[in-house]
């Protein structure tokens, strides 16, 4: 795939993380999360691991519209956000977005189903650095690309495969 503002480099996920491909991520997360959350006001976006990525298929409902027909922005950032956030996660790495640079390029409409990724691309120290993107089809609509904070905690005591949180 060619990316535009993004390198599209996956960091490997230790095979002694736990993490492994079909997690589902949306089991281990609070249900308070506007973009994965098991409740009524969230997204209920239910992204897993899939080839070293975050991995979600998603629809955004006609209530994400932003102009006529489109997703806004905002819910489109919120969700590549979250994605990323969760990239860092099943590399063991808990932490807290730093940046966030999100490039529209194309226009995403409502109630269509699109594929999100997102992925580390490298550890710096405490930097962590992330990409993601909406895609339909082979067509990319958003690439993002972050850094997140390490905050030196494991985040494996915190978001355990095994283990579902309230």
């Amino acid at each position: 795939m060619i990316y535009k503002y993004i390198t599209g480099q996956v960091l490997e996920i230790d095979p002694s993380s736990g993490w492994t491909d079909g997690t589902l991520l949306q089991d281990i997360y609070p249900d308070s999360s506007f973009v994965s959350g098991n409740n009524t006001d969230s997204m209920q976006m239910k992204p897993e691991i899939k080839n070293r990525k975050v991995y979600a298929k998603y629809s955004f409902a006609k209530r994400f519209e932003g102009g006529p027909g489109l997703v806004h922005g905002g819910i489109l950032s919120a969700a590549l956000d979250d994605m990323m956030g969760y990239s860092t996660v099943i590399h063991n790495i808990f932490s807290v977005t730093a940046n966030l640079s999100v490039n529209f390029l194309k226009p995403t409409p409502v109630e269509k189903e699109f594929e999100l990724y997102a992925w580390v691309k490298e550890v710096d120290n405490k930097k962590v650095y992330t990409e993601a993107v909406i895609q339909l089809g082979e067509e990319i609509h958003v690439e993002a690309h972050g850094m997140f904070i390490d905050l030196g905690l494991d985040a494996a005591e915190f978001f355990a495969p095994d283990k579902n949180y309230p």
